[in-house]
């Protein structure tokens, strides 16, 4: 099981692997929202009606990869934390979002070979995941550089050593 967790935490990447496979769906799904817009104004016509399909089922399945790899990420932080509370947030906010983008991917599933605009629902529901993708963005990059997940991988104790090999002022160590 111990293999399972190093390889969806990326430490064979030496590179958190979460970020790299959530980044995917952050811009195919946008994307998607602005090949619908394109539609609205009878642009590019049915290739930009498939184009946008493509990007959603694209970003879904990085979705589905990517979700395990942030779960994984989340499990280790303590509970007690406040991080611990966002990332429950994030991955929420995720949920919603993929399930609005699966629901969106079913209502083209049948005119998306032959349409030339999409329809009023699904452009609907690419607007309302995107801003709700974009609100959950911030959440996650808020875990990352406020509480530093996923950026610190070795110990306390090998920072500092590293640290004061390099000849950083060092506090006391409590």
């Amino acid at each position: 099981m111990k293999w399972l967790v190093d390889f969806l935490k990326g430490k064979w990447l030496a590179h958190p692997l979460h970020p790299v496979l959530a980044h995917v769906p952050m811009a195919m799904w946008p994307a998607a929202l602005i090949f619908d817009l394109l539609s609205q104004r009878q642009i590019g016509g049915n290739a930009i009606v498939r184009l946008s399909f493509y990007a959603i089922a694209f970003g879904l399945a990085a979705a589905l990869l990517a979700a395990p790899t942030g779960f994984v990420d989340w499990s280790g932080i303590k509970k007690e934390k406040p991080a611990w509370k966002i990332g429950l947030y994030h991955m929420s906010l995720n949920l919603i979002v993929t399930l609005l983008f699966a629901l969106n991917l079913g209502l083209r599933w049948q005119t998306f070979h032959e349409a030339s605009e999409v329809d009023r629902i699904p452009l609907l529901l690419s607007a309302v995941g995107t801003l709700i993708l974009i609100g959950s963005a911030y959440l996650g990059g808020r875990m990352v550089y406020e509480y530093g997940i996923s950026v610190a991988r070795m110990s306390k104790k090998k920072w500092r050593k590293l640290a004061a090999a390099g000849g950083a002022n060092l506090p006391p160590e409590k």
